[in-house]
């Protein structure tokens, strides 16, 4: 019995790892779609969209049918709540991609705008940020997981001066204001991204130490 969970867990490990892939994958997809003004790309994060829903409730249901069937205990029940929790959050990023694809596909017979704010670094290293969440979680390595937390303040510089430049530039130049509110919603949906690579690397942390680091908080 305890063989038989043991490779149930793994196997649900693994098509979250699958689930992982295919949310950075939409990531990577929504940004290219925005800095090359591709339509047919962002059309592929909504394709991507759908494979991650399903894989969400694939896992979904499966961790639900081992806490009824199974009845884990200590080290292997936090594992499912953890596995679950992060489900949700993946499906949450994949969302967030699909929000920058559309806001992406809306800008696609835009001209850019006369700023030199690097939207592709702030998108790169969000993405950074889920990648190394998801490799911190399947590795359950803690040194990557406070990497992950330290990288968080980076994106939220990069969102304030994102801010600060839209406004500044829709002040100068009102026939900017649409395309600058785009990239602010762009910018805020990468913030989110980056919060919710946080929350993988927290349970992380909590998973392997006990400790919890939520709000910058550490039990001793």
């Amino acid at each position: 019995m305890e063989r038989h969970l043991h490779e149930e867990f793994k196997a649900l490990k693994g098509k979250l790892f699958q689930m992982g892939l295919m949310v950075e994958g939409a990531i990577e997809k929504a940004k290219e779609a925005l800095l090359n003004r591709s339509a047919d790309l962002a059309t592929k994060v909504f394709e991507d969209e759908k494979t991650i829903n399903v894989l969400e409730l694939e896992i979904d249901d499966k961790g639900h049918a081992l806490f009824a069937l199974a009845q884990p205990v200590a080290g292997d029940l936090r594992l499912l709540a953890m596995i679950l929790k992060i489900n949700t959050d993946l499906e949450r990023i994949g969302d967030h991609a699909v929000n920058i694809a559309q806001r992406a596909q809306s800008l696609v017979g835009e001209p850019p705008l006369a700023t030199d704010f690097p939207l592709g670094a702030m998108a790169d290293a969000t993405q950074k940020m889920v990648r190394d969440a998801i490799d911190c979680f399947m590795n359950e390595n803690v040194d990557l997981a406070r990497r992950v937390l330290s990288s968080d303040d980076q994106i939220d510089d990069y969102n304030d001066a994102l801010y600060s430049s839209m406004m500044e530039l829709m002040q100068r130049d009102a026939s900017s204001v649409n395309r600058a509110m785009h990239l602010v919603m762009i910018g805020h949906n990468l913030e989110r991204i980056a919060d919710l690579a946080n929350n993988i690397a927290e349970d992380t942390i909590y998973f392997k130490q006990g400790k919890e680091v939520r709000h910058h908080y550490e039990t001793t």
